[in-house]
C-alpha cells in the first residue's frame, strides 16, 4: 500500500534520480537485493534475510488488526493553542537529506545532511507560524504571544533571561563518541535553531543552555554548534565542566503530578528551573512502550526517574487512563514555559532503537524517501497529534509487526486537550490549580490529503496542518491555509 504524495520538495521528477535506497539495504520489506558474487555469502545471508522481511513486512495470515483510534477523523476536542490556535507548520525537503543510505552516516554534514537547506526549512516554518513577513518579526511575535497568555506582559525577549533547549539524543549509549545510525537529535537542525535565537532574535549566547538530563550530547551533535556559538552551554549526564559539558544538577521536587504515586521522577534540572523559556526539540519515531516519542516523552530526558510499566504503556491501558505527561505539558516548569515545540523529523524512523539506514524510508507515503522534515507548532498536542497521525501511516506495524504499541497512544492527547474535564475523571492541577485545556487534538482525514478541521473549513476549531513545498518553477508555496497578502514574504524564486 502506498499513499500519493504531493509535497516532495523537488523539481527533479525523473524517478530514476530520487533517492536510490533499495540497493543499499539488504533488508526490506518490498524487495530483497542479494550479492551474488559468491553462493557462500548468498547462503549465509538468506537465513537473516527472510528473518528480517517476516519483521518487517508480516504474511497476511499473522498480521494483527491495526489499531484505530477511538475518535473519528476530523472531530476535534480541546482548544488550540497559537498565534494561530492549532497551527501546526510542516516543511519538506528532501534535498535536506541527500544521504545514499550506505556511505557514511546520516548525520554527517553535506553527505547526511545540508545544512543550507535545514536552515532555510527553519527559517520559513518560523515566518509560517507566526505569520509574519521578517524572521526577526518572527521571534517578537513568538515572544510576545507566550509572554502575554504566561501572564508575562506585552513584552518580548528580555536580555538576562534565560533560554532552556531540550533535545533528543537518547540513543547516544556509546557516550561522546557515538558514532552509530541510530536517531538522535541532528546537529544540523540544533545549528539551525541556536543560528535563529543567536543571530535573529539576538539572546546572548550565554543566556542559552542545551541540554539532555539523562544521555550525553555526542560529539557529532556538540561539537558543530558549539564551535560556532562557543558561549552556549550543554549539560549533560556525564558532564565534568571540562568537556565542554556541565553536569545536570537536579532541583528536589520542582514537578508536581495530580495522583500520589505517579512513578515519575519530581526533580528537575536546574537549567530548567532557572530558564524563563524552554524550546522542545523532539524527533518523530515510534516506540515499543509508548507507542510514540514525540515532544510530550522528550521530557522523559528531563526527569530524573522515568516509568515505563505503569501509566506511560498506554496499549496496556483502556482510553480515558490518568497520564503523567499530562502533568508534564500542564506544570508552570515545563510545557506551562515552552515557547516552540519542534519535531526533527528529518529522519523519522520506525522505532527508538532501529538502524536509519534500514527502517527510516517512508514507503507509503513518500516512495521510499526520507522524511526529510521539520514541524514546528505553539501547541503541544497538535504537534504531536500530526506526527503520531505521520507514523501511524507509514508504520502502523512498529516494531514486532503487531500494532500493540501505538495502541491508545493518544490517550494522553485527549486528557490532556480535555484537562479541564478529561475522560478519566483526574483533576490535573500539577501546581494547585486544576488545568484548562493544554491543547487541540484531532486525527486527519486521511494520509493523502492530510486535513484537519481547520483547513476543511474556516470554520474548523482543531488543527491546522500548513506545509511548506517547492513548486516545479522553484518557488516556495504554502498549503493548507489562506493567508492575508503580503503576510509570508517568502515565497520567492530560489
Amino acid at each position: 500500500m502506498s499513499y500519493n504524495d504531493d509535497t516532495r520538495l523537488t523539481s527533479d521528477e525523473d524517478p530514476a534520480n530520487r533517492i536510490q535506497y533499495s540497493q543499499s539495504r539488504l533488508y526490506t520489506p518490498m524487495r530483497i537485493y542479494i550479492d551474488s558474487t559468491t553462493l557462500i555469502c548468498t547462503f549465509l545471508i538468506l537465513p537473516f534475510l527472510f528473518t528480517e522481511v517476516s519483521r518487517t513486512q508480516p504474511a497476511d495470515t499473522v498480521k494483527a488488526p491495526l489499531w484505530v483510534p477511538s475518535d473519528p477523523p476530523n472531530t476535534p476536542m480541546g482548544t488550540g493553542k497559537g498565534i494561530f490556535p492549532g497551527r501546526v507548520v510542516w516543511a519538506r525537503d528532501i534535498a535536506a537529506t541527500p544521504w545514499d543510505g550506505k556511505t557514511g552516516h546520516w548525520w554527517e554534514d553535506g553527505t547526511g545532511i545540508n545544512q543550507d537547506i535545514v536552515s532555510s526549512m527553519m527559517s520559513r516554518s518560523l515566518l509560517t507560524l507566526s505569520g509574519t513577513a521578517s524572521e526577526k518579526a518572527s521571534w517578537e511575535a513568538l515572544f510576545r504571544y507566550h509572554n502575554r497568555t504566561c501572564g508575562r506582559g506585552e513584552k518580548g525577549y528580555v536580555t538576562g533571561e534565560k533560554i532552556a533547549i531540550k533535545i533528543n539524543c537518547n540513543n547516544a549509549y556509546e557516550g561522546y563518541g557515538d558514532a552509530d545510525n541510530q536517531i538522535d537529535a541532528s546537529p544540523q537542525m540544533l545549528f539551525a535553531l541556536l543560528d535563529q535565537l543567536v543571530r535573529v532574535a539576538h539572546v546572548p549566547e550565554n543566556m542559552i543552555t542545551v541540554y539532555e538530563a539523562t544521555r550525553v550530547i555526542p560529539d557529532r551533535v556538540f561539537t558543530k554548534s558549539h564551535n560556532a556559538f562557543p558561549g552556549v552551554l550543554f549539560v549533560d549526564s556525564k558532564g565534568d565542566g571540562k568537556n565542554g559539558r556541565y553536569p545536570i544538577e537536579y532541583q528536589k521536587n520542582t514537578l508536581h503530578y495530580s495522583v500520589e504515586k505517579p512513578m515519575v521522577g519530581k526533580d528537575l534540572p536546574r537549567c530548567v528551573t532557572e530558564a524563563s523559556y524552554l524550546i522542545n526539540m523532539s524527533l518523530v519515531k515510534g516506540h515499543p512502550t509508548t507507542g510514540v516519542t514525540l515532544t510530550a516523552k522528550n521530557h522523559y530526558g528531563t526527569v530524573d526517574v522515568r516509568d515505563h510499566d505503569v501509566y506511560v504503556n498506554s496499549h496496556s491501558h483502556p482510553m480515558g487512563t490518568y497520564h503523567p505527561f499530562v502533568d508534564m505539558i500542564g506544570s508552570r516548569e515545563l510545557g506551562g514555559k515552552t515557547l516552540l515545540f519542534i519535531l526533527d523529523g528529518l529522519y523519522g524512523i520506525r522505532d527508538v532503537n532501529d538502524n536509519v539506514a534500514q527502517y527510516a524510508h517512508w514507503e507509503k507515503m513518500f516512495h521510499g524517501e526520507w522524511l526529510a522534515s521539520v514541524f514546528l507548532s505553539q501547541d503541544p498536542i497538535a504537534i504531536d497529534a500530526v506526527g503520531l497521525d505521520f507514523l501511524r501511516a507509514e508504520f502502523p506495524w512498529g516494531r514486532g509487526n503487531v500494532p500493540q504499541a501505538m495502541t491508545n497512544a493518544d490517550n494522553y492527547m485527549h486528557e490532556a486537550a480535555l484537562a479541564d474535564h478529561p475522560p478519566s475523571g483526574t483533576v490535573y492541577a500539577p501546581d494547585g490549580e486544576r488545568l484548562k485545556s493544554l491543547g487541540v487534538h484531532e486525527h486527519w482525514n486521511d494520509p493523502v490529503q492530510r486535513q484537519y478541521s481547520r483547513n476543511l473549513s474556516p470554520a474548523g476549531t482543531g488543527i491546522e496542518l500548513v506545509s511548506i513545498s517547492k513548486a516545479p518553477d522553484g518557488r516556495i508555496r504554502v498549503t493548507g491555509v489562506q493567508l492575508p497578502p503580503g503576510k509570508v514574504t517568502q515565497q520567492e524564486k530560489e
